[in-house]
């Protein structure tokens, strides 16, 4: 299956961080198999933030123009703040904070990263069943071995991540979202997010006027919504959500309990394998860092694997993703404890807690929530 004497690198995971890391090492000179256990890739009703960190990471990598064909070219033009469910105005950040600011069709941004690899890196249809140093076993499609490095990008409940001792497994957030994007274009007073009584309702536009919108419930893990529950629930919180609702066809809108790690892993990396994403920091999307940390976590490792992706000493590559985790994990973990603590108390719905919590964010400055929101921003790749 390899062809080549370069640096040989197994991705598991055609997301947005497998992707990026197979790009970026594929520009480097490595030869890279991207293994993705869907069959096909079917598009998606939800957005995401990239954000100024995300941006630098895919410039390092070489995938900034790409990605921009996709993205609006500026934020958002129309007001972005915080309400309440009746719709008073509870916060407003500054145009300075959101000037790097894109939400994109999460399909969008897939095939823009997809575009940028060569043919046949991505083997859709391939499960991994188990691994071991250089081997892995991929059921019935056979084995993959002799592969020097392996890359595991396959999300929350990662089979790489599984393979090592001490993996925390997957923990429920106490609520879940639905998330949608409008069939035609919705005309917005203003965009950002709505609190009520343990409930969320957020909006933001896209390039072309459809409309990114996410409504998040609290429920025990295995309470899944009832038909109708979206529209009883949010049906009549201030315009223009019950419009957009309306603009949304039931099939292009999915539900998702959330979850995170149970709890943070020691390391990332563990001799020739390492973790990016969701598999390595997975945290509730409340500060829209999730792929800005995978894009980080693709960039950061292309940069150490960059020197010996054409010539490269086997002794070389543990001691490189050591240097990946040290790189990663403080910033990654400190992130995902601050989005899971944040979602947590957005949550609460005790009538005396949600009114403190309207009282203290209309009474904060502006500038307070800016810097929230600046903070996980702050990053550069590595030289």
């Amino acid at each position: 299956m390899w062809r080549t004497n370069s640096l040989r690198v197994a991705v598991v995971g055609a997301g947005i961080g497998g992707l990026a890391v197979a790009s970026g090492l594929q520009r480097a000179g490595a030869e890279v198999i991207v293994l993705e256990q869907a069959a096909r890739f079917l598009p998606r009703g939800s957005g995401l933030s990239l954000l100024s960190n995300g941006f630098a990471a895919l410039r390092s990598l070489g995938l900034e123009e790409r990605v921009r064909e996709v993205v609006a070219d500026g934020p958002p033009s129309i007001p972005y703040g915080t309400r309440r469910a009746d719709g008073t105005r509870l916060t407003e950040f500054s145009p300075a904070t959101l000037a790097d600011l894109r939400v994109v069709d999460r399909t969008d941004l897939h095939r823009a990263l997809l575009r940028d690899l060569a043919p046949d890196t991505v083997r859709p249809g391939i499960r991994v069943e188990g691994l071991s140093r250089e081997t892995l076993d991929l059921g019935p499609s056979g084995l993959l071995e002799d592969w020097h490095v392996l890359v595991g990008a396959d999300g929350i409940r990662s089979r790489v991540r599984g393979s090592h001792a001490g993996d925390p497994g997957a923990a429920y957030c106490g609520y879940g979202a639905w998330r949608g994007i409008t069939d035609t274009p919705v005309a917005l007073p203003d965009s950002g997010e709505t609190f009520g009584r343990g409930e969320r309702f957020g909006y933001v536009p896209l390039r072309d006027g459809r409309v990114y919108w996410f409504a998040v419930r609290p429920a025990a893990d295995d309470d899944l919504p009832e038909p109708g529950e979206l529209e009883e629930r949010y049906g009549e919180w201030h315009d223009p959500i019950p419009a957009l609702l309306a603009a949304t066809a039931p099939e292009r809108i999915g539900y998702q309990p959330i979850e995170r790690l149970a709890h943070p892993l020691r390391t990332y990396s563990r001799g020739p394998a390492t973790l990016v994403g969701d598999a390595a920091h997975a945290m509730p999307p409340t500060l829209g860092q999730g792929a800005n940390l995978a894009l980080e976590d693709a960039a950061v490792l292309v940069s150490l694997l960059r020197p010996i992706a054409r010539d490269h000493d086997p002794r070389d590559i543990p001691t490189k993703l050591a240097a990946y985790d040290k790189a990663r994990r403080p910033r990654t973990q400190s992130i995902a404890r601050q989005a899971y603590l944040i979602g947590a108390a957005l949550q609460w719905p005790t009538p005396l807690f949600v009114r403190g919590r309207d009282v203290a964010m209309r009474a904060a400055p502006n500038a307070m929530m800016d810097r929230v929101f600046r903070s996980a921003q702050r990053w550069s790749p590595p030289d």
